[in-house]
């Protein structure tokens, strides 16, 4: 466990870059569009746009957290190529760990990296807020935030997160599975000197692989919710969505730890 522990840390600082880098980059982003909201250059003087209703830092709260739907996705496919990448790499498969738990490591290090990159964004937005209400005392007086605090609202909100958990984890498996059992099939085919050739052979593989897969995910989902939730509630509501997506998340990563531990070789230098 000790092993497994110091992995997940290192892996995870490896991370972190990109998650500092992006979190830089978007509060740049969003203070330069925020800018140039405010003023205008022109006649080689800049401008006050008077236009504008909202106070420059309010304007630039509400561009920063704008901007978090953009560069989330950026890092959750940045930490994709670079899992598949990690479980290629000789020098971290010599971790003296086996290689299904260094691929969960992986996994949980890309994760991990993205809640962190959220919770640095609300941080943020929130000193964003606060520095508004204190510098503004008419926006704190129009600010009105209303929570429903009632128990349908709570179980709402804890299935979307859970969804949300389990779809960004399936993506990854996603990705996984299709990297090691296109590599595995691969391996048994007779192997091509022209290294476009074995492109060719890989993508046809994986497109495959996914037509299969879209097929058995609807077979799956089907059965899910028509014989576990629909005879005995008689509805598929969220409940049914999240265990579906869990069963799914379970059988994918299992698949995935017997693949790399049995077929899936780090690559050559």
């Amino acid at each position: 466990m000790n092993v497994f522990n110091h992995l997940f840390e290192k892996l995870l600082q490896k991370k972190a870059k990109n998650v500092y880098l992006l979190v830089i980059l978007q509060f740049i982003s969003s203070l330069a569009s925020a800018f140039f909201t405010y003023f205008s250059f022109y006649s080689g003087r800049f401008h006050f746009n008077s236009n504008n209703n909202l106070e420059f830092l309010p304007g630039w709260m509400a561009l920063f957290a704008s901007l978090t739907f953009l560069f989330g996705p950026i890092l959750f496919i940045l930490t994709v190529v670079e899992n598949e990448r990690l479980n290629r790499n000789q020098t971290w498969r010599l971790a003296p760990i086996s290689d299904g738990k260094f691929y969960v490591a992986n996994i949980l290090s890309s994760f991990v990296s993205l809640v962190y990159f959220v919770l640095l964004d609300v941080l943020i937005a929130i000193c964003f807020l606060f520095l508004s209400i204190f510098t503004n005392s008419k926006f704190g007086k129009n600010l009105q935030i209303e929570v429903d605090l009632n128990s349908t609202a709570i179980f709402d909100f804890i299935g979307i997160m859970l969804l949300l958990i389990l779809t960004c984890l399936f993506l990854y498996f996603l990705v996984s599975f299709l990297n090691f059992s296109s590599q595995a099939i691969l391996d048994f085919l007779p192997h091509a000197s022209s290294h476009i050739l074995i492109s060719f052979v890989r993508i046809f593989i994986i497109i495959v692989l996914v037509g299969l897969l879209v097929r058995l995910y609807s077979v799956f989902a089907n059965y899910i919710i028509n014989i576990l939730l629909l005879r005995s509630t008689g509805l598929a509501g969220l409940e049914s969505v999240v265990l579906m997506m869990f069963i799914i998340d379970l059988i994918i990563l299992g698949i995935n730890v017997f693949l790399i531990n049995h077929f899936f070789e780090a690559g050559e230098k």
